[in-house]
């Protein structure tokens, strides 16, 4: 309304303009409506609003019926002279008989409506959105009607920018029930484009809060003048420097304008012009911060834009789509865990096969060397190749007991109370110069101990393996790796992130972190890295990953990998700090009584006829007597015939009755035989049901002679 038309009503006395002039939105059009009634004697007044896409429906938002304010309620127009109003987007007055004009018009007739003006309201576009009307029962006189229209007419444009911003709330808050079921990427791109377009700014951008990175936020979806800008998404912006760093106060930050004299140093800023900012927090279902969103201008942005309702309609949906992004992530999450855990207890039952028979083998193969090399004069020509074969004897069953440490979760620990940052120290002490590649490797240690129940040695194993595959993943050129310690308290979300131990007890625990500045994985590799035999190295054989998520399982620990193509790797280990339990030992009276002096007369156990005579052979070169047995029927046979025997060496994995079954029998026979176990896959004889046998020796195959020695003649 200009300045001359706001003049000419005041004179009428009709209206109270200073009242209006500081009221917005409902209370505006109620307080329009009320003095309208007043003024004019009308019996009816309303405003009200088109519903979205439903041409025939109005939505009363203020009104005023005898006296009354009816609230919001919807009504079907057809039939009433409010749907020709709103159709032919022009005034309409019918000073009497509107009843026979519009005899379907229900509530005219009920409440004995006779005069009518109603008068269109429009959007900044031109486009009809809603609205006013006036009815009286009596004639109020053609003077009145005609003042009372051009009342209507003069404040139109700004009911009709009241009832525009009313309906962009209703449609937006439709859609900040649900995202619908759009894909997430186009639903967050839609909403950064409603959010440029509805505050006419020159850029808006939706951002996540990244629980990895807490220094920075990620970029999820951005429009600038109506367009997407491509080539941002998931884009990682450090917070320094930057006015969303604010945000994380958990509180909206304005910057009405000097935005570039504000920060310098974002020179982006610069190029497109922009001088104004505006950022608002959003909050998942629990209140937590979950991201934001931004908008920036190149020309002022009032604090009236900050306290628009359409900001929290906004912020509601994109917390929604943000809820629902993490809860795909976390589904995501759960498969990957579920699909690894599916495929390390397969392949773990096949790397375990695959161990035991090879180390069947490889035992036959080690005796038949070490005999070789007995019989062989000092400077015989073949001495050396012997020994040859023998080192290439222990390069395999060191490859098998890596396989087996994946097989069987790294072996049972040796727990015991040591600092985790020692551990860390003395490990990488070990690492030569030379298997660094030129990278640097850099120590970030909690400061004090870090103590907890830990097997030194497989941890030291564990921190070597990932130290190594980091340096390799950085390829040629410099580097660095970077190894971290802490003491953290594991929170529920946290959990739900981890591939290995997503059912560790939350609270305190141990954590190991091993970064690198390599090229990263993608997806595909992500899912294959602890495979056993995987491997994306050249000569790799794809067993110390393999063997690390062995240990960590055994530990009762955890396990998580952040890496992206382009972004390095993080590999995060994770301890339990509670004192763990370590592996009770039964009481020295519940042991086998065994034999301190040099036994002569030994028993030999096995279904592989190669091992036997291997074992045998080995025995034998210490002048001892030897008998052999191909399962538990011909043990007990040979005890019964030919004991007492001073020693036996028993497989742990024959066909029909094990080992552990076979030692029980024959101490039923023969109490205190010094007994020891071999094994290509080794169980304890708990696991086994037969715990009174725990403190007996077990030699893993393949063994040297000495190994054999020691535990025998003790």
């Amino acid at each position: 309304m200009d300045a001359s038309g706001g003049a000419a009503l005041g004179e009428s006395g009709r209206l109270d303009l200073r009242q209006l002039s500081v009221l917005s939105g409902r209370e505006f059009c109620q307080a329009f409506t009320d003095q309208m009634a007043l003024g004019f004697g009308a019996d009816l007044v309303t405003v009200s609003l088109l519903q979205v896409a439903e041409a025939d429906y109005l939505k009363v938002v203020a009104s005023w019926f005898d006296g009354l304010q009816l609230g919001d309620f919807e009504y079907d127009a057809r039939g009433a002279p409010c749907h020709d109003v709103v159709l032919s987007g022009a005034a309409q007055v019918v000073p009497d008989r509107v009843q026979q004009l519009y005899p379907e018009d229900a509530m005219f007739i009920e409440e004995n409506i006779n005069s009518y003006a109603g008068v269109p309201l429009k959007n900044a576009a031109g486009a009809v959105v809603g609205l006013v009307q006036a009815a009286w029962r009596r004639e109020p006189g053609e003077a009145l009607a005609a003042e009372a229209v051009a009342h209507m007419q003069q404040f139109a444009p700004r009911l009709g920018a009241e009832l525009a911003g009313l309906q962009q709330v209703a449609a937006l808050t439709a859609l900040a029930k649900g995202p619908g079921s759009l894909p997430l990427r186009a639903a967050l791109q839609q909403l950064a484009e409603q959010l440029q377009k509805a505050f006419r700014v020159r850029f808006a951008f939706i951002a996540e809060f990244n629980a990895d990175r807490p220094d920075g936020y990620r970029v999820l979806a951005a429009c600038e003048g109506g367009t997407t800008v491509a080539g941002i998404e998931d884009a990682v912006v450090p917070y320094q420097g930057t006015p969303c760093s604010f945000l994380r106060e958990g509180e909206p930050f304005l910057v009405p304008e000097g935005l570039q004299e504000m920060f310098p140093a974002q020179a982006h800023m610069r190029a497109p012009g922009l001088h104004s900012y505006l950022g608002v927090p959003l909050r998942d279902a629990e209140g937590q911060l979950a991201g934001h969103f931004a908008l920036l201008h190149d020309r002022e942005i009032g604090e009236d834009i900050s306290k628009d309702p359409l900001i929290g309609v906004f912020a509601r949906r994109a917390g929604l789509v943000l809820q629902r992004r993490r809860a795909e992530r976390r589904r995501r999450q759960a498969e990957q865990a579920l699909l690894l855990r599916h495929k390390t207890e397969s392949l773990g039952l096949l790397a375990g096969t695959i161990a035991h028979e090879f180390n069947n083998l490889l035992a036959s193969m080690q005796g038949g060397s070490e005999l070789a090399l007995a019989h062989l004069e000092a400077a015989h020509p073949a001495v050396a190749h012997v020994q040859m074969v023998g080192d290439g004897l222990r390069d395999s069953a060191r490859l098998m007991r890596q396989l087996l440490g994946y097989a069987r979760g790294g072996g049972t620990p040796q727990p015991e109370a040591c600092d985790l940052n020692r551990i860390v120290r003395e490990t990488l002490a070990l690492v030569p110069s030379e298997c660094k590649l030129g990278k640097a490797v850099v120590l970030d240690l909690a400061g004090g101990e870090l103590t907890a129940q830990i097997d030194p040695a497989q941890a030291g194993q564990l921190l070597m393996q990932a130290v190594l595959n980091a340096v390799e993943a950085i390829g040629p050129g410099a580097g660095t790796v970077t190894v971290a310690t802490r003491r953290i308290s594991l929170s529920a979300a946290e959990r739900r992130r981890l591939l290995k131990g997503r059912k560790m007890p939350a609270g305190d625990c141990l954590l190991l972190e091993v970064r690198d500045t390599g090229g990263g994985m993608g997806q595909d590799t992500m899912a294959r890295i602890f495979d056993p035999f995987y491997t994306t190295k050249p000569g790799g054989r794809g067993l110390g990953l393999a063997a690390a998520m062995g240990i960590i399982s055994s530990h009762r620990g955890g396990l998580a990998v952040d890496s992206r193509e382009g972004g390095g790797s993080i590999f995060r280990f994770y301890f339990p700090a509670g004192t763990a339990d370590a592996e009770r030992t039964p009481d020295a009276d519940a042991r086998p009584v065994l034999r301190r002096d040099q036994a002569r007369r030994f028993l030999v156990v096995d279904d592989e006829e190669t091992v036997r005579r291997a074992v045998a052979g080995l025995l034998q070169l210490r002048g001892c007597e030897v008998v052999q047995a191909d399962g538990y029927d011909a043990a007990l046979a040979q005890l019964q015939a030919q004991g007492p025997f001073d020693g036996a060496v028993i497989d742990m994995s024959m066909p029909g009755r094990g080992g552990w079954e076979t030692l029980a029998r024959l101490l039923q026979v023969q109490p205190g035989l010094n007994a020891v176990m071999m094994s290509g896959f080794a169980f304890s004889a708990a696991e086994a049901g037969f715990p009174e046998l725990n403190g007996v020796q077990v030699l893993d195959k393949p063994f040297t002679k000495e190994k054999l020695y020691k535990a025998l003649f003790r």
